[in-house]
């Protein structure tokens, strides 16, 4: 696919997606709005499943059952890495914007207040379909992988910003840049983790939990802060296990090429005494063409000598075998 196609379809994509948005807003009647909303989101990944239908729409979003593991895990160990991010870029934001955390707390809380009384309990299961299935699906599984010929970094950090300026709705409320600032790095570590293991079940679900807890402290605090615990302490365990796999990797490497190194040395030095015992024998002939030498010697040094070389020449195939697997 070329670029300037790759870039026309992500802008379509996108646009299909910003449309599909103002016609969710308007309606405050749960018959009307949750099915309207659910169409509208769906209909981005209708034009997505245009695009890739002939090579396949769950292989080209990357929603398949390879490395399902791994993008959860993953997921998890930047969801604990990018919190601690997120917290630290909150004290600085709020410090430009001249308000405290609580103050930020209850205009967010103020805005789930204007929204009908039936939303916020909806949010509790529309978190994670259609919002985060949609969501990670266009801008992790399609924009991101559309655009990854342009190089990773420059495709999750598109991806990111697309998806952040989607959230148009940030602007009612006076936290608009601690909103989008929290919005876009989060996205950028489901971008990572969606990259790394070219599955995007990992950022459904870490997504999915994100708004769902947003929601849940609404209601009922502790039991949002008890499931974040939880989930931080899978972060932590999921972080380590990566961090313990990549220093073993690592060590192992080392390892192999140290070993390889030396085989290489062995090989090198077999070598040389091979050619050594190639001259030896052949100035033994001269020795014995030259009449220097008998020939009840000669033949007992020609067949000593030819003897020991078969012996170099077997050790030297047996040992360039695996250096030869290895290196394959």
């Amino acid at each position: 696919m070329g670029r300037k196609l790759s870039i026309a379809r992500v802008w379509i994509v996108w646009a299909t997606f910003l449309l599909s948005c103002f016609f969710v807003s308007p309606f405050r009647s749960p018959l009307v709005r949750i099915p309207v909303e659910i169409v509208a989101y769906s209909l981005p990944l209708f034009v997505v499943w245009v695009f890739v239908r002939k090579q396949g729409f769950w292989k080209s979003i990357r929603m398949k059952r390879e490395n399902i593991g791994k993008s959860i895990s993953i997921s998890l160990a930047l969801l604990l890495v990018f919190s601690l991010l997120i917290e630290g870029t909150n004290l600085v934001v709020l410090h430009f914007m001249g308000k405290s955390q609580e103050e930020a707390k209850r205009e967010i809380e103020n805005y789930l207040e204007q929204t009908p009384r039936w939303y916020p309990k909806y949010l509790l299961v529309g978190s994670f379909f259609p919002i985060a299935f949609c969501e990670e699906a266009v801008f992790r599984g399609f924009v991101l992988w559309t655009l990854i010929s342009f190089g990773p970094v420059a495709s999750i950090l598109t991806s990111s910003f697309l998806h952040a300026f989607l959230h148009l709705w940030y602007l009612h409320m006076g936290v608009a840049p601690l909103l989008f600032t929290q919005a876009l790095l989060l996205f950028i570590s489901f971008g990572i983790a969606g990259y790394l293991s070219e599955n995007i079940t990992g950022p459904i679900l870490m997504h999915g939990f994100i708004d769902f807890l947003s929601v849940l402290g609404y209601f009922n605090q502790e039991i949002a802060d008890a499931i974040q615990a939880a989930l931080f302490f899978l972060g932590a365990f999921c972080l380590f296990g990566l961090l313990f796999s990549h220093m073993r990797a690592r060590l192992e490497r080392r390892i192999q090429k140290e070993i390889q190194a030396q085989v290489e040395l062995n090989l090198s030095r077999l070598e040389q005494m091979r050619d050594g015992l190639r001259k030896m024998l052949a100035e033994i002939r001269r020795r014995y063409r030259r009449g220097r030498m008998s020939k009840q010697d000669f033949l007992r040094l020609k067949a000593a000598y030819e003897r020991r070389i078969r012996e170099v020449e077997r050790i030297l195939n047996l040992q360039k075998e695996p250096t030869k697997s290895t290196r394959a």
